[in-house]
C-alpha cells in the first residue's frame, strides 16, 4: 500500500501506533488561515501530538478542551495523535505534525541536536512517577523499601530516575539499601508486585488510582513528594510551525487554559468528561484529576526549567548549557 493511498494523517497514526520514529519531510498539516500574528480565530485544521495521550494524567486538559468544545470555539479542528514517549513525539513534531506536547527534557535534548524546536507553554508542573505496593504489603512508607526490591522501566527511563532521585532524597541508596528492578512498563511493573517479584512497582497517574480502586493497592510515595520544582510536560512547535500558525497556536494555548480551569473550578465536571474520555470510572477519574488538580499551568518559572535541564543533565541526555532565550518562549501565550 502506498503512502498516497492511506494518506498522511493514517501514516502518522500507523507510525505512531507502532512506536517508529516519523521521516515526513516538508510535510504539513491542513490549515486554513492559521498563521499570522493578530488575535482572532485561528481557523486551523490538523494533527497534534501528544505523549502518553490516553495513559498519562497531563493528558486531562487536552481530552477536556476538545469533548467541551472549547477547541471549537477558537475554531480548531484537531485530532490527538498518540506517541509512546518524549522523543518520539518530538520527532514527530519536527517532522512533520508541526506541534503537540511532549515531555520537557526530550525538547532539550532535541534542541541540542539541531532540531528546529520551540517551548511556548507549560502543562503538567508535577513529577508524575508514582510507587505502590499490595494491599497486604508491609511496606507503608518510602522508609520501608531498605533491603526490598523497587520496579522501575529501564535504565534512563524517568522512572528509574526518579526512583533513585526520590530514594536517595529519603537518605536510602540504591544498589545498597534498595535494588531497582527493570520490567518494563507500569502494567508490567505491576505484574511483577503482583507475582511477589518485586516489592513496589512504579506507575503513574491515572493508572495509580486504577489500580488503587480495583485491588485495594496503596501508594507508598509520589515523585512530586520530593521534587518540588518540574515541568513534566510542555506544549512544543517548530519555529516554522510557529511563525506560520500563530494564530492558531494561542487559540490552542486558550482552549486548554479553559481546560485548566474547568479542572480547578469544577472538578466534578471535568473528572466526568476526562473519565468518559479514556474509559475509566468517574469515581476513579475524579480521585486522578483531585490529586493533581494543583499541577496544571501554562505558565514555567525559572526553576522549573532549572530543574529539567539539571536532570537531562545528570543523566548524560543534556551535556551543555541551553540556550533558554531560543529555545523557551516564555510569554507567547500571554
Amino acid at each position: 500500500m502506498s503512502f498516497e493511498q492511506i494518506g498522511r494523517r493514517g501514516f502518522i497514526k500507523i507510525t505512531a501506533a507502532a512506536g517508529g520514529t516519523l521521516f515526513l519531510g516538508g510535510l504539513t498539516a491542513c490549515s486554513q488561515d492559521g498563521g499570522g500574528s493578530g488575535g482572532g480565530k485561528a481557523g486551523y485544521s490538523g494533527d497534534v501530538a501528544i505523549t502518553g495521550l490516553a495513559s498519562l494524567i497531563h493528558s486531562a486538559p487536552f481530552f477536556i478542551a476538545q469533548s467541551e468544545g472549547y477547541y471549537e470555539e477558537e475554531g480548531l479542528t484537531l485530532e490527538h495523535i498518540q506517541f509512546p514517549g518524549g522523543l518520539d513525539t518530538v520527532r514527530g513534531i519536527e517532522s512533520g505534525i508541526g506541534f503537540g506536547t511532549s515531555s520537557t527534557i526530550p525538547v532539550f535534548i532535541a534542541a541540542e541536536k539541531g532540531m528546529d524546536v520551540r517551548i511556548f507553554g507549560n502543562v503538567y508542573t508535577a513529577a508524575s512517577v508514582d510507587f505502590i505496593a499490595l494491599p497486604g504489603s508491609p511496606i507503608t512508607s518510602i522508609e520501608d523499601v531498605r533491603g526490598k526490591k523497587v520496579a522501575v522501566s529501564t535504565p534512563g527511563s524517568n522512572s528509574s530516575y526518579f526512583a533513585d532521585r526520590t530514594l536517595r532524597a529519603a537518605g536510602i541508596i540504591p544498589g545498597k539499601d534498595v535494588e531497582l528492578i527493570s520490567v518494563g512498563s507500569a502494567s508490567d511493573s505491576w505484574t511483577a508486585v503482583s507475582q511477589n517479584v518485586v516489592d513496589v512497582a512504579w506507575t503513574a497517574s491515572p493508572l495509580s488510582e486504577k489500580i488503587a480502586s480495583e485491588s485495594g493497592a496503596k501508594v507508598i510515595w509520589r515523585s512530586r513528594d520530593y521534587v518540588k520544582d518540574w515541568s513534566d510536560t510542555c506544549l512544543v512547535a517548530t519555529g516554522s510551525f510557529i511563525d506560520e500558525n500563530t494564530d492558531a497556536l494561542k487559540g490552542w494555548g486558550r482552549a486548554l487554559k479553559k481546560a485548566m480551569d474547568l479542572i480547578t473550578n469544577d472538578l466534578e465536571k471535568a473528572a466526568e468528561v476526562y473519565g468518559k474520555a479514556i474509559g475509566y470510572k468517574p469515581e476513579v477519574a475524579l480521585e486522578a484529576l483531585k490529586n493533581s488538580q494543583n499541577f496544571y499551568s501554562l505558565d514555567f518559572t525559572d526553576a522549573q526549567l532549572a530543574a529539567v535541564v539539571a536532570a537531562g543533565k545528570e543523566q548524560g541526555q543534556i551535556t551543555k548549557e541551553p540556550d533558554m532565550d531560543a529555545i523557551v518562549m516564555r510569554n507567547f501565550l500571554s
